[in-house]
């Protein structure tokens, strides 16, 4: 009870809206599972439903196996895809909200295919407790399926329109919103959000699945993967027309929190699906061609995670000991600091060499001062963690080459009692803790 009592808000804020973190922490309360078991088990449960539900769709696009075989085994391979650059993977490398409301969100898409509407709206709604804002996405996929299957044009005609205007309604009047604000400036430090900050293969990779769902809706009109194709490419067609139009630094901040490209989450499942079938049938005469596919795929996937997270274990088994230095300091702050004691980090120690974004929080168990990466997309959408956020990010800004003196003049309003530095940072703090990254330092008094 005596955790984050000064930056809670930054711990807390996400948990506002989904039930995800509450039920995670009655679970291990009501099980006696040590949390780190116990959230190992939860990521191969959402691995093992994320499978199950990919299979389920599978099912309802392909009746012969060979596709169905073809889309299991590309979203296994596809497992952690970046979704161009919307900061989302397909499933995330670790259990989060998204863990479990992603196959609850393939899950209704199946039903909805099936048209067994109970279902579908059951399992939308479960991956609403989960995760909202995902699930908001899920739902509009939903309905541009159901619309694409039974051929209701004039309906989603409508419905975009609808669309349309409402983002146009909110761009008017949210436009003049004052842009110095915290949680403004927050949003515009938010590359992701603008689809001007972009490098160019992310905007191609919007692009380019778009097209290629529009040849497929018009190759296999009249059949399931038709519909889910002309879905894919509406849903991602109009997202980003609405991006393109609304979403810039100089409009309406409003809109750039509401992501609309973050529809292209389930443009992407779709998209890897419908792909796998593909490949499925020319597996069924040209089986080396598909096997080397699916292979090279596999090899890309765990190479870029490999380039993501260089200094850690590819798999965290629980009991074993970590390989990150970071992770090694975190874990040693946990075991041998005061519970209420005030951490600060540099404000980009996330893009330290070797971090591989170990979130200080969650394994020090223990405050710190804001950080530009991690709090910044919280506070981004979080008037209460916006206002925080601004009064502490420039105590920690560049904090790694200051001099002792201003960091401890920077960090003394805040209480912060200790820091964690990078090892080669020249500082006169007393140190108890130190590895070849890494150092733990006592501010003084």
């Amino acid at each position: 009870g005596g955790l984050y009592r000064t930056d809670g808000v930054f711990a807390l804020s996400l948990t506002r809206f989904s039930v995800f973190a509450h039920l995670l922490a009655w679970s291990v309360r009501a099980t006696g599972i040590p949390a780190r078991d116990f959230l190992f088990a939860c990521h191969l449960a959402s691995i093992l439903l994320y499978l199950l539900a990919c299979r389920r769709v599978a099912a309802g696009i392909f009746r012969d196996p060979w596709p169905r075989w073809g889309a299991l085994l590309m979203a296994a391979c596809c497992f952690t895809l970046p979704v161009a650059g919307t900061a989302l993977s397909l499933m995330d490398p670790y259990v989060t909200a998204r863990s479990f409301s992603t196959p609850f969100s393939l899950f209704a898409l199946a039903a909805a295919m099936d048209r067994a509407w109970t279902r579908a709206l059951v399992w939308l709604a479960l991956a609403a407790l989960l995760h909202p804002f995902m699930a908001a996405y899920a739902a509009v996929f939903l309905s541009a399926t159901a619309i694409a299957e039974r051929g209701q044009w004039r309906l989603g005609a409508g419905l975009s329109a609808l669309a349309l205007l409402s983002c146009a309604a909110i761009f008017l009047f949210t436009l003049h919103a004052p842009a110095g604000s915290a949680i403004n400036q927050a949003a515009l430090s938010r590359s992701y959000f603008f689809l001007s900050e972009w490098t160019w293969y992310q905007v191609v990779g919007l692009a380019i699945p778009v097209a290629m769902l529009a040849a497929g809706a018009r190759y296999a009109r009249g059949t399931p993967a038709g519909a889910l194709s002309a879905a894919g490419a509406w849903v991602g067609g109009s997202s980003l027309f609405l991006a393109i139009c609304f979403v810039h630094r100089s409009g309406s901040l409003t809109l750039a929190r509401l992501q609309p490209l973050r529809a292209f989450h389930m443009v992407y499942l779709a998209g890897m699906l419908l792909g796998g079938g593909l490949l499925g049938r020319i597996g069924r005469r040209h089986r080396p061609l598909a096997a080397g596919v699916l292979l090279l795929t596999a090899c890309a996937m765990f190479w870029g995670q490999r380039l993501t997270y260089p200094s850690s274990d590819h798999v965290e088994w629980p009991g074993m000991h970590p390989r990150n230095c970071w992770r090694q300091a975190f874990l040693w702050i946990r075991a041998n600091t005061p519970a209420d004691a005030i951490f600060a980090l540099d404000a980009d120690y996330v893009e330290s060499p070797g971090e591989d974004a170990q979130g200080f929080r969650a394994t020090a168990e223990r405050s710190c001062i804001a950080d530009w990466y991690k709090d910044g997309g919280i506070a981004a959408m979080f008037p209460a963690a916006a206002a925080l956020w601004q009064r502490q990010l420039p105590a920690s800004t560049n904090l790694d080459h200051e001099s002792d003196a201003v960091r401890a003049s920077r960090l003394r309003p805040f209480a912060a009692s200790w820091i964690v530095l990078p090892a080669d940072s020249p500082t006169r703090f007393l140190c108890p803790y130190r590895n070849r990254q890494v150092q733990v330092c006592r501010l003084p008094q």
